[in-house]
């Protein structure tokens, strides 16, 4: 009976160490990019310029504006024309000119229920039992040259979530998230670098991004205003 019972208590030391390894891997994650800092973080302005492999030689103008847990809205402007997303408590609007929706039009569930996460400045990672989430460690890659530690952060059933972080600085510098949306899954990554502390947290200034749907393309940040009052009219859907 007792050698019986050595496979068990292996597999129960393996599971607690997997887990513990987990979470200090995600604690030194936070710690680096500004840790309880984050929990004064109320609002948040980000101005950018995005080049895009579906644009080429253009430098496109992007503003986001989130509002802790609130609301978010991210507007483009190409050629005189403004797209603009947003998401205000459960629901959200969105226009598109480019595709000839001039007028805003309510997004549906499903999306409203992926751009309410953009509202969580704090992350994924920040409190994520409090948030429901599950983590698990899935162990280390090589990452162009550099062994990282990945994280799994299980959101929903619809959505997962893979955290690349570097023990060099402790920052996340990819991330993979899959994610279904109206019937559809859709795999999208985004590599981080350059970054920079604004108010005692850290934010990364060039993002690029892989996503099936729009392509590749690189976000370079601007400017990054932190707990700037911001009009609440901003998210309310544009009259017709």
């Amino acid at each position: 009976m007792k050698n019986a019972l050595l496979p068990v208590l292996f597999l129960f030391l393996a599971v607690s160490a997997f887990a513990q390894t987990a979470d200090e891997i995600i604690d030194n994650h936070l710690k680096a990019i500004g840790g309880k800092a984050w929990e004064n973080i109320k609002t948040v302005k980000t101005d950018a310029k995005i080049t895009a492999q579906a644009a080429p030689g253009m430098e496109i103008p992007m503003t986001m504006t989130i509002v802790h847990n609130k609301a978010a809205r991210i507007d483009v402007t190409v050629m005189g024309m403004t797209q603009s997303s947003c998401i205000n408590g459960d629901g959200g609007w969105a226009n598109n000119p480019f595709m000839g929706k001039t007028e805003a039009e309510p997004i549906t569930a499903d999306q409203a229920k992926e751009m309410k996460e953009m509202t969580d400045l704090s992350g994924s990672l920040y409190n994520y039992k409090a948030k429901g989430y599950k983590v698990e460690y899935v162990g280390q890659e090589d990452l162009e040259g550099t062994e990282v530690h990945k994280i799994k952060v299980e959101h929903s059933p619809t959505k997962t979530e893979y955290v690349l972080i570097d023990p060099s600085n402790w920052y996340q510098i990819k991330n993979i998230t899959v994610t279904t949306v109206d019937g559809q899954e859709v795999t999208s990554e985004s590599m981080f670098s350059n970054f920079k502390e604004v108010s005692g947290v850290i934010f990364p200034f060039t993002i690029e991004q892989n996503n099936p749907m729009m392509g590749s393309s690189v976000v370079t940040v601007t400017n990054v205003a932190v707990n700037e009052p911001v009009d609440e009219q901003i998210f309310v859907m544009l009259a017709k």
